[in-house]
């Protein structure tokens, strides 16, 4: 089957295309990460999402909505529980999430991942810290009652991997794809197992990107690629995890190349890959780009 864009109703407005919470940013005795949700947030409304609201730290939102403009703010509480409760009452008016750029990995972050995925609430797409936490307690995986798509780069697949005694991702693609099967499997999830030929899959159906560069083998894009995925999936109630996956990968990908094409094979930052998501989008609207096709 061939991919399609969500449907862009020329009546539509804002509430039309969906709004999408993204949960991340620390500011902590470790360190401070503001840019990853901000990243996150600028692919979500790249996408053609309605409406974008980053859920952070107040120390740093302000910083994060100078990077994304466009994104409201909700400042969290630093009390956990009052942070969940935040959280659990925004999600009510959202059609998609995206938990973990830049959240870091103190108690603060733990309780709040694990807060969000046993509570009810739309699709999660789980990138970065929001992994990392979920490789150091399983438990938070079995207690999960929300639909997932987990978007792993190596590194963090071979750390869910140890702790739910999954095969290794090597370098090829039958043993990346076997891999990101075994986990989509595992945590009943899609799973987007990031690099070169990045693979997505929801455990029986299987796609790998053919499309990108290493041009986006730099800081903050994967980061993008979770708003962009959390982006397409808000935008349609009839656009599953496994499409939205797909759409929001090859997007990313095919954004990299073009940005390539005209620059250079480095030098790419976060803001410019964004920037460059709305040509592809327009280059498939004309029929100038094909979609991509995948397993129905």
């Amino acid at each position: 089957m061939t991919i399609t864009l969500p449907s862009r109703p020329a009546d539509g407005h804002k509430g039309t295309f969906g709004t999408v919470l993204v949960v991340g940013g620390c500011d902590d005795e470790v360190g401070v990460m503001l840019g990853g949700p901000a990243f996150a947030a600028l692919g979500v409304l790249r996408s053609g999402a309605g409406r974008c609201v980053l859920a952070m730290p107040r120390s740093i939102l302000a910083e994060a909505l100078s990077v994304s403009p466009s994104a409201t703010g909700l400042p969290l509480a630093t009390d956990a529980g009052e942070a969940a409760a935040q959280l659990q009452e925004a999600a009510a008016s959202m059609q998609a999430e995206v938990v973990g750029p830049g959240l870091g990995q103190s108690p603060w972050a733990a309780s709040i991942l694990e807060a969000r995925l046993a509570s009810p609430g739309p699709p999660v797409v789980l990138d970065a810290d929001g992994l990392n936490l979920l490789a150091q307690d399983a438990g938070v995986l079995r207690s999960c009652v929300r639909e997932m798509i987990l978007t792993p780069h190596p590194g963090e697949y071979a750390r869910l991997a140890e702790i739910l005694g999954l095969p290794e991702a090597g370098q090829d693609d039958a043993s990346r794809r076997g891999a990101a099967e075994a986990l989509a499997t595992e945590a009943g999830a899609v799973v987007v197992l990031k690099g070169a030929r990045t693979v997505v899959t929801d455990g029986s159906r299987t796609w790998i990107c053919d499309v990108g560069s290493a041009v986006l083998a730099t800081g903050g894009t994967g980061d993008v690629l979770a708003g962009l995925i959390g982006g397409f999936q808000a935008q349609s109630a009839g656009t599953q995890r496994f499409e939205s996956a797909v759409l929001g990968t090859w997007v990313h990908a095919c954004a990299g190349e073009r940005w390539a094409a005209s620059h250079a094979d480095r030098g790419l930052l976060a803001a410019e890959l964004a920037e460059a998501v709305p040509g592809v989008l327009e280059a498939c609207r004309r029929g100038d780009l094909d979609l991509p096709r995948c397993p129905s």
